[in-house]
């Protein structure tokens, strides 16, 4: 554990261990200070550094294939910035383990700022670092597959790639980049990820919003702040996801590119809606205006061996929302029953999975099967739900999910699905 408890700061008495109790604590929005989207961002890394923060040395902690790729640049930006460098190759995993590793080898070097640089993984890890040095952490995201990037949290893994658990901090990172051409040239199924995760922020922000026992994971109640930009963030991908995909295809012919001038540029802007929606909406949504249902399920998949090896965060959360959505209409909350249509329809245009196939779930292993309720039962989010969950209302739900996935799929196609995984 990092040490640091949102509960302990906001919500001493009824904190998340039993979010069912009465509740009368403050309503808490936390965000980074800074952050900075756009294209070719990432060469001016180290302005940003040198202007917001001040920095004269930082750590730079990068994957090192992406260190062959962005390496150059971003050690020419914090040159011209009059910055000093200290390297470490990320190799995969954010464990204790290589958190202490790369500690160590910082602690007595006088750095003022890491800077994480890749996707979630390695973010997480650089917060980590930073926390236990006690200097800013600015993550550069080449990656929109989740909105861990905005977080003051990181997801923690044992060194063989297990599930650990979370670590909170006290504060989100200082500064957050993302260059829109790193990830116009980054797979497409990571983009497509982020929007499973984005889109479950607005529904599961509502939830919460709604039930006034509920609590966000900054463990006090949400701020209609939060609710409002996880709103924003749903419908910023409804209007601009499938644009947005069409930018990642470039035609190679030049007369091509010519002629959708004026298309590919509306295409780019959509990249740039979706890029902010994945990564800043959602990330400020799910913290300060909390998870429920959706997200619960999405980490029980992903203790599932056939799921966890095959899938993203993004790709389980799909496949939590529609069940947290059947699993409220269910329970007679108002208008689930519409809006899980048009979720579930959004999610099979864009190639997310929505029946357990796609997911990879067998609901013949029985094993599989108990680990996936016992695991979804212990997430104390899914228990923001305003109606008792227990292990028969969530499997029934998850059925219930995966009838109406093989409904969408028979009207519908998985063609975009099959175009992401190649079907697999």
């Amino acid at each position: 554990m990092s040490g640091f408890s949102h509960g302990e700061v906001y919500n001493p008495v009824g904190s998340a261990k039993n979010p069912k109790e009465a509740c009368d604590c403050p309503k808490v929005f936390i965000a980074p200070p800074h952050y900075i989207q756009g294209p070719n961002v990432m060469a001016s890394l180290g302005r940003y550094s040198s202007k917001l923060l001040s920095s004269k040395k930082v750590g730079v902690l990068i994957p090192e294939f992406l260190k062959g790729l962005f390496g150059a640049t971003i050690e020419k930006s914090l040159k011209e910035a009059d910055i000093e460098a200290k390297w470490e190759i990320f190799p995969g995993i954010p464990s204790v383990k290589e958190i202490e590793r790369i500690v160590a080898a910082w602690k007595d070097e006088g750095l003022d700022a890491v800077l994480a640089v890749g996707g979630g993984s390695c973010n997480d890890c650089g917060k980590g670092v930073a926390f236990k040095l006690k200097i800013h952490c600015v993550v550069v995201s080449t990656q929109c597959a989740t909105d861990a990037p905005c977080s003051a949290l990181s997801i923690i893994y044992t060194p063989e790639g297990a599930y650990e658990g979370g670590w909170t901090y006290p504060q989100s990172p200082v500064l957050v980049v993302v260059d829109t051409d790193v990830i116009l040239n980054a797979p497409s199924r990571s983009l497509v990820s982020g929007f499973g995760d984005a889109l479950s922020t607005y529904y599961e922000a509502r939830t919460c919003w709604e039930n006034p026992k509920a609590l966000s994971m900054c463990e006090a109640r949400p701020t209609a702040t939060a609710y409002a930009i996880g709103e924003k963030s749903a419908q910023m991908l409804y209007e601009n996801a499938e644009k947005a995909m069409r930018a990642l295809s470039k035609p190679e012919d030049p007369a091509a590119k010519k002629a959708k001038t004026d298309e590919a540029e509306s295409d780019r802007e959509a990249l740039e809606m979706v890029v902010e929606a994945n990564t800043l909406l959602s990330g400020i949504g799910f913290e300060s205006g909390g998870l429920a249902a959706s997200h619960a399920v999405a980490q029980a998949l992903s203790w599932v061996p056939s799921v966890h090896h095959k899938h993203l965060h993004g790709e389980m959360v799909s496949m939590g929302l529609i069940t947290m959505l059947c699993m409220e209409d269910t329970a007679g909350l108002k208008g689930r029953k519409e809006e899980l249509q048009k979720v579930g329809e959004f999610l099979v245009k864009v190639g997310l999975p929505v029946t357990w196939t796609q997911i990879h779930f067998d609901p013949e292993d029985k094993s599989s099967v108990d680990t996936f309720l016992d695991v979804a039962m212990k997430q104390w989010f899914a228990h923001n739900e305003p109606f008792t969950v227990t292990k028969d209302i969530i499997m029934e739900a998850f059925k219930s999910a995966n009838d109406f996935g093989q409904s969408l799929v028979a009207k519908h196609g998985d063609a975009p699905y099959q175009k992401i995984h190649g079907g697999k």
